[in-house]
Formats: structure tokens, C-alpha cells, sequence
């Protein structure tokens, strides 16, 4: 969605984009598809074959069989790496028939900061990366001591041929300003793209929506649902969007919660934000509560989250996400550390609020203004003039 927030309103402020994407039937970028370029991507499949066999040995052998020796070496920097070469050549094509000026990429995948760097190179323009996630700096995605190696030396590459860096958080940014002192850093956060103008409603139970994929329990429902077992006489029901993974029942029915809980399935994004609307309460989750550490990460489904004014159970770490909720949402509850007792009032008091209809939602005038997708999209373009020599247009 950021992308397509991008070159949605690029226009507004002066430039045209052109994008050169990977084919895929599934991904759209723009309604109207005249300045979208589509290259194939050669898969590696072979090399899940041999990286099995190996693995199966190394685990008979007593070794950890999670080294994943073919995988990490032939698909590096990641299983895009297929994508550079016809992304290059797309991208060269482009340039001989259309002509451009500046060169933006969006990372991830990394591999496509690659093809950028080919690109500046045989075409001599500035390039500038757009990290949606630290790469080597990633503290979160753990990794062997010679593949963390390997990604550092290849971030430094790229990021020696790069004009300027765009991180979507504080503390992305903070990371690399302490790691590449020299080079050109600033943050266009992530934001929402409608405004939803919610109805205020009552529904026969008090509805609590988790939009998104919870990525294998990583993000998890725990506590939540602990503090649901304790309320088990009380209306609630806890809805996933856009989430079909079989643990969420597994985990409802070990708290006794099976029949309080729905899930939805995946959704088009219309779809899913149309079932947020009909909420009373939004959940949000970021890292398992025992593994909970400072985060620079902030989840996408936080601004539109926010855009609602809907009142949020935020169950996260310290950190970029936390402070987002403290600064833009008065009504929701930012818990940031282990204490389970806190989500069970949290949703004790909501609970009260819904009974007694006051459960409203509280729409921060100051974030809609700086998180649309218009305003995001005017830094970036003064980002382009900056490097450009271009006055604010």
C-alpha cells in the first residue's frame, strides 16, 4: 500500500512514475496500469532439493538442521535475487523509450536495492532506497554469525552507491544515522490512504477485530484471550481478518473461548477495513510478550488503526509502534510489559464503556493531517527535489 500510495500521488506535486514491478496477476499497483512495467522473475526451485537433502544429513549427523546451507548462499541476498536481472533490463528499456531522472527503490525485498545499484551505475542517476525494514540491522530476525556477516557486507555495498536513505521509523532511522554517518537519512512513516468517517454503532456484542496475519502465533493472542476466559460471562467476541491459521482456534478452545472467537479468513483490503469500521475495538500485537524488547517497527495496520479513532488494546513492546499510540490515541491502552493483569483491565474497563454506550471513537484531527497518504507523499517528492535541484513545487 505504500507504494501505491506513492505513485498514486506523485503527480500532485510534479512527477511522473514509472514502475517496473515483478509479473504477478495479483499485484496492482495503480488503477490504471499505462505506467507499470512488468518483469519476470526466474525461481530457484532446484535449489530446494538439494537444500533438504543436506539439511536431513545434517540433522542425522547431530548438527542443527536449520542451517539452510544452499538457500542462504545461492539465494542471496534473498529468494528475489531472480528478480535483478529482468529488473535491470525492464528498467534499461524503460529508459530508452520514456527517460527518467531519479532512480526509487523499495526495500524489501533487498535484492531489488541491487538492481538499483546496477541501474545508478549504467545510467548515472541518484538513487534513493526506501527501507520499509532494517536489513543487516534487523535485531529481531535472528540469523547465523556468517549470514549476518554476509548481509552486513552487502548493506554497505548498496548503501555506499545510495544518494539517500528513507527509513518509516524513528528508530530505523536512528539505526543507520549511528551506522552511516555520512549518508543522507530522513523518515516517511507508513499512513492511511481513506478516511472512514465510522459510524457510531451498537452491536449485540462487544466486537474486538484483529486485522492482518499473526504470522504463525508470533504475534500473540495470549494475553487477550486469558483476560477473555476471566470475563466468560460478558459479550465478547474476538474477530481475525485476513488470518486462516489453525492455531488461533487451537488457542481459543485451550482458554475455553472457542465459541467467542471468529475468523474471518483473508480479505481484500476493502473488505478487511470494512470490517474494522464495524468494530467496537481493534488489537494490536507486536512480538510474543516473553520475547519482549525495545522495537523499531511499526505496524501497518497502526495507522489505519488509528485513522478509525476506534479505541486499541496494544499489546507491544517499547518503541516506535508504542509511541505512535501514546502521541495520536487517547482512548486506547499502550501495555508494554509483561504484566497480563494489565490487558485484562484494559479490557474490563472497555468492556464497562461499551455497556454503558460510551464506548466512542476519538478521531486525532493532528494525525489524519500528518499521516495521509497526500502529506507522506509531499516528503517524499521533497526528498526527489532535494537531490534534483528542484524548488518545493
Amino acid at each position: 500500500m505504500r507504494i501505491k500510495r506513492f505513485v498514486d500521488n506523485l503527480p500532485f506535486y510534479g512527477y511522473e512514475p514509472l514502475v517496473v514491478t515483478v509479473k504477478s496477476k495479483d499485484n496492482v499497483i495503480t488503477a490504471d496500469d499505462s505506467n507499470v512495467f512488468r518483469a519476470s522473475q526466474f525461481t530457484f526451485d532446484a535449489v530446494a532439493l538439494p537444500d533438504v537433502l543436506v539439511r536431513k544429513l545434517w540433522d542425522k549427523c547431530g548438527f542443527d538442521s536449520n542451517f539452510r546451507l544452499f538457500e542462504r548462499l545461492l539465494l542471496f541476498p534473498d529468494n528475489a535475487v531472480g528478480f535483478v536481472p529482468s529488473a535491470v533490463s525492464k528498467s534499461l528499456e524503460v529508459y530508452k523509450n520514456h527517460g527518467y531522472d531519479l532512480i526509487y527503490v523499495t526495500c524489501k525485498p533487498f535484492s531489488t536495492a541491487l538492481a538499483g545499484v546496477l541501474l545508478k551505475k549504467k545510467l548515472k542517476l541518484p538513487l534513493v532506497l526506501d527501507f520499509r525494514d532494517p536489513y543487516a540491522l534487523d535485531y529481531h530476525e535472528k540469523v547465523p554469525s556468517y549470514y549476518s556477516v554476509m548481509r552486513k557486507y552487502m548493506e554497505k555495498l548498496v548503501l555506499k552507491y545510495t544518494d539517500y536513505l528513507i527509513t518509516n521509523t524513528k528508530g530505523g532511522e536512528q539505526l543507520y544515522k549511528d551506522r552511516y554517518k555520512e549518508l543522507n537519512i530522513s523518515v516517511i512513516n507508513n499512513g492511511f490512504d481513506f478516511r472512514s468517517n465510522c459510524p457510531e454503532l451498537k452491536n449485540d456484542k462487544m466486537i474486538i477485530s484483529h486485522a492482518g496475519h499473526l504470522y504463525g502465533m508470533k504475534r500473540d493472542p495470549d494475553r487477550l484471550f486469558a483476560a477473555m476466559a476471566k470475563m466468560q460471562g460478558c459479550k465478547i467476541l474476538f474477530r481475525s481478518i485476513g488470518d486462516t491459521y489453525k492455531g488461533i482456534m487451537q488457542k481459543a478452545k485451550f482458554f475455553g473461548i472457542e465459541d467467542k472467537v471468529e475468523i474471518i479468513g483473508n480479505l481484500p483490503h476493502e473488505q478487511a477495513l470494512a470490517h474494522i469500521y464495524q468494530s467496537d475495538v481493534l488489537f494490536l500485537s507486536q512480538l510474543p510478550h516473553v520475547d519482549r524488547y525495545f522495537s523499531v517497527s511499526i505496524a501497518n495496520k497502526s495507522f489505519e488503526y488509528l485513522e478509525t479513532g476506534k479505541p486499541v488494546i496494544a499489546d507491544l513492546p517499547e518503541g516506535d509502534n508504542a509511541e505512535l499510540f501514546r502521541s495520536y490515541s487517547s482512548n486506547s491502552y499502550v501495555i508494554t510489559d509483561k504484566d497480563p493483569e494489565k490487558v485484562y483491565l484494559a479490557l474490563r474497563d472497555l468492556y464497562g464503556k461499551w455497556q454503558s454506550n460510551s464506548l466512542k471513537p476519538k478521531v486525532n484531527p493532528e494525525f489524519i493531517a500528518k499521516f495521509n497518504g497526500r502529506t507522506l507523499t509531499g516528503m517524499l517528492s521533497d526528498v526527489f527535489n532535494s537531490i534534483l535541484g528542484k524548488n518545493a513545487l
